[in-house]
């Protein structure tokens, strides 16, 4: 509930940031309208958290801290230990448009965190994420953020809250290789992989600061 507080405030003090001195309150361009719409995006995913905690009287469990794809089915397996390789995908790092691959981060602890923008769970984790990368990036992790949207939109979102994990984009409907198959279908869903590149843990939904560093600590 504390993390929909802190999404709704935001979300509301960047709308009065952008517009409240805007003739109409209607924004000047189009990057203003980008703002603006994930604004109204981010508001309307912390008010449906408040409502849902308000409704469950307590906090959500991971299995409900996710969003599914039309047509994919909830899987059971919330939590997973794993000892498979991470098989290499291409992506594209969002602040330069760079291409990259997977495997270049051979050598590091990779928490892989596939979300959207537009997924209300996924945004709760921006802080924690962004606290671990912070925390751990001089021992070797690397919080990698993987979307399938329009580069544009994940853009205006890190230039508007601030990504400190490493943003990356693949094309919507891209098959992934296992066991990231299915990573699109119900998000967020995370990946630890250690430095040989072999994925380690597997984890369905939301999850806190504390669970994370749980997850890597062993593999750092």
């Amino acid at each position: 509930m504390a993390a929909a507080v802190v999404m709704l405030a935001v979300g509301v003090s960047f709308l009065y940031v952008l517009l409240g001195k805007r003739p109409g309150y209607r924004p000047a361009d189009a990057m203003e309208w980008i703002g603006a719409l994930l604004s109204v995006a981010l508001v309307a995913s912390a008010a449906l958290l408040l409502v849902l905690a308000f409704r469950q009287a307590g906090t959500p469990s991971a299995a409900s801290a996710v969003l599914v794809a039309p047509g994919a089915s909830r899987p059971e397996i919330q939590d997973l230990t794993m000892d498979t390789p991470a098989e290499p995908f291409p992506f594209r790092r969002v602040d330069d448009g760079v291409r990259s691959s997977l495997d270049s981060l051979k050598g590091k602890v990779v928490l892989a965190n596939f979300w959207a923008t537009w997924c209300g769970p996924c945004l709760t984790e921006i802080p924690e994420l962004n606290r671990l990368q912070q925390k751990y990036a001089d021992r070797g992790l690397v919080v990698l953020s993987i979307s399938d949207e329009d580069p544009a939109t994940l853009t205006a979102f890190d230039e508007s809250f601030g990504l400190e994990t490493l943003s990356v984009q693949v094309p919507p409907g891209q098959r992934l290789p296992a066991p990231f198959t299915t990573a699109f279908e119900v998000r967020p869903t995370s990946f630890v992989i250690d430095r040989e590149g072999r994925v380690r843990r597997f984890v369905l939904g939301a999850r806190s600061y504390e669970n994370f560093e749980r997850m890597i600590a062993p593999h750092l």
